[in-house]
Parts: structure tokens; C-alpha cells; sequence
């Protein structure tokens, strides 16, 4: 009965990617077919396609790279051993035990109640920024949120390719937008010359026009909240809940360390670092390969840490010497603890 259940969830969340991709292709349909056969100038119909076959591959691949793209995974080192969960069972105090073992863990972000942040579904540690997905079943690395329209959550790896399939969301739906314009007015005039078109026809680029222009302008809004949301370095659930550290617990609400108020802009290392720690640097920003700095479990705070040796690592070189992310190793005292490349 449970898998019965799990395989009818899966079909549900599949369901917006399918409306969207229905909705994509029969945009394509009516753009190529339907305005493209009333287009009576061979040179303005060839700029008509080109423009618009741009703009279409562009848009289907940033949607495809967001949907299968993983959002981050949790290292294995937060995830406690048997012999752990065992002990945090058997535990007389499991909030002094769970800081016992996060001890060894690079992690300095806590809960309300100033505990150590535990997810006792994937019986881990949950590192800075993270937060566990019950869509996903699992923890997601600096998790943004679910978005069902892409039956994917989106998170530290793949927060730059949802942001760029919002960008040529935009491009896709204005580029069809403004070319069905003029035509949808003349149908709309009932031009003589347009008396002849079938019904479908003209209702095919009447709709194209008005959910072209309907998806542009919702797309636009999100994506300007999210341009704002990289240019502070800040993620959709931390401006629900701001952050809070262990090391300002004694702080009062409202005052910069946050205390029952968190900290809003904890993770502000400056607009051009915060950019560059999604997008990286170099011709690939746009392209859907992954360009974004860090390891997603280590987060330089504030701007007086921008010039610090711990940054620079974490964001990597802006010179000519830029190499390809290397492992990182923290120190805990005196015992490196050796983060393994994330999938």
C-alpha cells in the first residue's frame, strides 16, 4: 500500500512539469504553424523563426537542466554512525549529546532554542543553511525551496541554473510576446486581409499573445525577487527565518547577531562576491554547466570577512591562476576533517 501511495505521489508531483511542457509545445505549434503561416514576408517570417528558435532552445534547455539537476547533497561526515544514534537514543540528555558530536562538525548556525540543528528523518547534523525537504525526502544543501514546476527542489548546486531558467523564461515569453502582438491586433481589428484564417488559426495566436504576455509578467516578478535574493546572499526560507549562530545567542532580538530575530543579512559578503559565489566567473554564468564557488557546507559571514584568506578559498581565485574547486579540509583543533566532494 505504502509504494502504491509513493507511485501516486510521484505521478501528482510530475503533473506541473507535464502542464508546462504541454503548454511549451503548444506555444511552439502556434508560434512556427499557426503565425508563421500567416506571416506573408519570407524575410520577416526567416527573422520571425531565427529569433524565436533562440530563444526557444535556450528556455527547453535551462528547464531541463533545472529538473534533473541535483540541489546538493549532504556530506556524509554530518550523518551520525550507528554507534552515534544508538548513544543519542540511549541518551539521558539528547541536546548535549547532539553538541558533543557536532563538535567535530564545521557548523555554527542553531534553532530557535539554540540546540543543534538535527533532522531526525535523515539522522544528520544538518549543516549551515541546510534544511531537510519533505517533497525530496532528504536534506538539501543551502535549500531555497520546492518548486513543483520543476519537481525539484532547488538548492546550493543548482540555485544558478534556476535562476537562469527564469531569465530565459522572461526572454522566451517577451520575444513571443512582442512578435504575436501586432497580429493578435490585427485579428483582433478583423483586418480584411486576415477574414480568410480558420477559427483555430486566429484563435491559436489570440491565446499565444495573452498567456505569452500572462507568464511574462509573473515570471518577471520572481525573478527579480530572486536577483535581489543573490545579490544579498540570502534564500526564500531564510527570509522567513533569518539565521542564528550559536556564538551571538546572548544577543537580544532585533539587534545585529539576531538573537530570537536572527541575523537578516548573516551571509551579505558584498553584492559582486555573493554573485560570484553562484555564478562563479567567466564566459559560462549563462550556460547550463556549474560555475558556483564553494562546497555548500562552508559560508564566510558578514562583509568584514570579503578580504579574509577563508573567502577567497571558499569563492576561489579571480586571477588567471583559476583552477577547478579543490577539496577543502577543516581544521576542528588539532583533527582535519576532510569534506568529500559533494554529488
Amino acid at each position: 500500500m505504502a509504494s502504491v501511495l509513493r507511485t501516486l505521489q510521484r505521478i501528482g508531483q510530475s503533473l506541473p512539469v507535464l502542464i508546462i511542457l504541454s503548454i511549451v509545445f503548444w506555444s511552439y505549434y502556434a508560434f512556427v504553424v499557426s503565425l508563421c503561416g500567416v506571416v506573408p514576408s519570407p524575410e520577416l517570417k526567416t527573422f520571425y523563426l531565427i529569433v524565436y528558435h533562440v530563444a526557444f532552445i535556450t528556455f527547453l534547455l535551462s528547464y531541463i537542466r533545472i529538473i534533473f539537476s541535483n540541489p546538493g547533497s549532504v556530506p556524509p561526515q554530518f550523518y551520525l554512525t550507528a554507534v552515534e544514534k544508538e548513544g543519542l537514543d540511549s541518551s539521558q540528555d539528547p541536546r548535549k549529546y547532539l553538541e558533543e558530536v557536532g563538535h567535530r562538525l564545521p557548523i555554527h548556525e542553531t534553532t530557535l532554542t539554540n540546540a543543534v540543528r538535527y533532522c531526525e528523518v535523515c539522522i544528520c547534523i544538518k549543516p549551515d543553511r541546510a534544511h531537510h525537504c519533505s517533497l525530496c525526502r532528504r536534506c538539501i544543501l543551502k535549500m531555497d525551496h520546492h518548486c513543483p514546476w520543476v519537481n525539484n527542489c532547488v538548492g546550493f548546486r543548482n540555485y544558478k541554473f534556476f535562476t537562469n531558467f527564469l531569465l530565459f523564461s522572461c526572454i522566451y515569453c517577451l520575444i513571443t510576446a512582442l512578435f504575436v502582438a501586432p497580429w493578435s491586433i490585427y485579428i483582433w481589428n478583423r483586418v480584411p486581409e486576415l477574414h480568410h484564417l480558420p477559427e483555430m488559426t486566429r484563435f491559436n495566436i489570440m491565446i499565444l499573445f495573452f498567456v505569452a504576455g500572462m507568464f511574462f509578467i509573473s515570471v518577471l516578478g520572481l525573478s527579480v525577487f530572486h536577483c535581489y535574493l543573490t545579490a544579498s546572499n540570502r534564500s526564500t526560507l531564510e527570509m522567513g527565518r533569518s539565521p542564528r549562530f550559536r556564538d551571538e545567542a546572548g544577543l537580544e532580538s532585533g539587534t545585529r547577531g539576531g538573537g530570537g530575530g536572527g541575523r537578516r543579512h548573516a551571509y551579505d559578503i558584498g553584492c559582486r562576491n555573493n554573485c560570484t559565489e553562484v555564478y562563479g566567473t567567466g564566459p559560462c554564468i549563462l550556460c547550463p554547466v556549474y560555475t558556483s564557488r564553494g562546497n555548500g557546507v562552508l559560508y564566510p559571514r558578514d562583509r568584514s570577512e570579503r578580504g579574509s584568506s577563508d573567502m577567497r578559498r571558499l569563492l576561489g581565485s579571480h586571477g588567471d591562476d583559476d583552477t577547478e574547486e579543490e577539496e577543502i579540509v577543516v581544521y576542528n583543533g588539532d583533527t582535519p576533517l576532510n569534506l568529500q566532494p559533494l554529488e
